[in-house]
């Protein structure tokens, strides 16, 4: 089963190429991320981009206990439980800064390491537009027409200090569809805010 078989569910299945342009200047993110400066000053001039295929499956639960219906028929609505998988590669040319990490978007905590960022602990799941926080995101998220769910990831690095929420999903910005990620970090009580906005084809 495709992401696209689920009603409301964004595919963010492409590749998508960071437009600067549209997006937020990231070094102060990054500094107050504690990415190394010749780290940043590679990425103020590299191409960026972001290969993202994803898929859904419904694996039954462990452990099922099955119980036999009125009908007589097995019951397995409790069962079934779809998940949604995310395979992201980004890459940085040139820079030698390449990443590639499988997510699980379920909520479930998941480790990483990656050469920008370092150490990290991931939370991926969806929310109903409802959810954002942010009046303007949110607008702009739900005059897509993309569905009425987007992806939070919570993210935190305990050895720099800091914590941030992403908002992944499609906008529209001056009349055309966009993917977009809200980033906003905190760290020592001082947040920042940005927003990464990519060009590509939506398969929402």
């Amino acid at each position: 089963m495709t992401t696209a078989d689920r009603i409301g569910v964004p595919d963010l299945t492409g590749i998508w190429e960071l437009n600067r342009k549209l997006s937020t200047d990231p070094e102060e993110i990054f500094t107050l991320q504690g990415v190394p400066w010749f780290i940043r000053k590679a990425l103020r001039h590299a191409r960026l981009s972001l290969e993202i295929s994803q898929t859904t499956s419904t694996p039954l639960a462990d452990g099922l206990d099955r119980e036999e219906g009125s009908n007589g028929k097995v019951a397995l609505d409790e069962a079934i439980k779809p998940v949604t998988n995310l395979r992201l590669k980004q890459i940085v040319n040139p820079g030698g800064f390449d990443s590639e990490g499988y997510f699980t978007v379920d909520g479930s905590t998941q480790e990483l390491s990656l050469p920008i960022f370092g150490d990290i602990r991931t939370q991926m799941k969806f929310i109903d537009l409802s959810e954002i926080q942010d009046d303007s995101i949110r607008q702009t998220f739900r005059a897509t027409s993309c569905g009425n769910m987007a992806i939070q990831e919570l993210a935190q690095n305990t050895s720099k200090g800091w914590e941030a929420e992403v908002i992944w999903g499609f906008e529209n910005i001056d009349g055309k569809k966009y993917f977009t990620r809200n980033v906003s970090t905190v760290k020592d009580e001082k947040k920042v805010i940005g927003k990464m906005v990519y060009d590509g084809l939506s398969g929402c």
